[in-house]
């Protein structure tokens, strides 16, 4: 048995409730299509990424959807909801890898415009 409550049962859609399914799934897919620009800064500038990026925030945030998108396979067996939520997860989990990355770079080594830039030597 569903451990659901009732909300606004006597609320009625006014349009077909696949506009509503629809509206749902384009609007989750645009917000993780919206990850594409952060993932391009963070490949780009990890040593931002580092500065700019708290990885046990992005973990939590991806864990959090791995919860939602099982919630989804095991309870609302809902396919647009598996979509939008697997969709936004994978964003997550490249950022947090794109972080990962980051962290494991050796100090000193910088990227600008996605070109590797060596560390300038010391003169002696």
């Amino acid at each position: 048995m569903p451990l659901t409550i009732p909300v606004l049962e006597s609320c009625i859609w006014p349009w077909p409730i696949s506009t509503l399914h629809v509206t749902y799934l384009l609007s989750g897919l645009l917000i993780a299509l919206h990850y594409l620009p952060q993932m391009r800064r963070a490949w780009r500038f990890p040593a931002a990424t580092l500065a700019a990026q708290s990885l046990s925030t992005w973990s939590v945030w991806t864990l959090c959807r791995a919860v939602a998108f099982t919630y989804g396979v095991f309870v609302l067996h809902d396919l647009v909801f598996l979509v939008v939520v697997g969709a936004d997860m994978f964003g997550r989990l490249a950022m947090v890898g794109l972080i990962v990355r980051a962290h494991a770079m050796p100090c000193g080594v910088r990227f600008i415009d996605g070109h590797l830039l060596q560390p300038r030597q010391r003169e002696s």
